[in-house]
């Protein structure tokens, strides 16, 4: 699995216009993260363990290669926070949801602000938040929409990225 910079990601979601897109993507890099953690969470480093246990379970189509399966294993083992585990989730939740969804919305649409006022890792940016929160219920002859749309996404990209920080923290690694 390739390790991707900070600046690798934000570039990469920055480029992705429609909020599918960007929250399927987003959901690719937390798993990415979480397939990096999940070596960590096993008994030492010890070489046999890593390769005939470890190994076979992160394999593809191996039992934790769902991001709910292994979300969940590090949450239930005490290895991630309760508050970075709802983001995580929550984020995982929403992307099941657009999936779903004939309409999808953009990034202006109320169900994303209603997303990033639950993301632990959104609401810790007071700053941003109280930023987005004047932007969307002002009169938009001030603020326009698509600058209100990329706040949001600036704030999607930066939860996204302390999510990542925070797995890199709890493993020691180049998550």
């Amino acid at each position: 699995m390739v390790a991707l910079t900070e600046d690798e990601i934000i570039e990469q979601l920055e480029q992705i216009t429609d909020l599918q897109a960007f929250i399927q993507k987003a959901n690719d890099f937390l798993f990415i993260g979480l397939k990096n953690f999940l070596p960590y969470i096993f008994i030492n480093d010890d070489p046999d363990i890593q390769e005939y246990a470890v190994k076979p379970l992160l394999a593809k189509a191996g039992p934790l290669d769902d991001i709910h399966i292994s979300l969940r294993l590090v949450y239930a083992l005490g290895k991630v926070r309760k508050e970075l585990y709802a983001d995580i989730f929550s984020l995982t939740q929403f992307n099941d949801y657009l999936a779903n969804e004939a309409n999808v919305p953009d990034f202006s649409h109320d169900i994303v602000y209603t997303l990033l006022n639950n993301l632990n890792a959104a609401t810790g940016n007071t700053q941003l938040i109280d930023a987005i929160t004047k932007m969307k219920f002002s009169d938009f002859t001030v603020y326009s929409k698509e600058r209100y749309s990329n706040l949001v996404k600036t704030a999607l990209i930066l939860s996204v990225t302390t999510i990542l920080k925070e797995l890199v923290d709890e493993c020691g690694i180049k998550c």
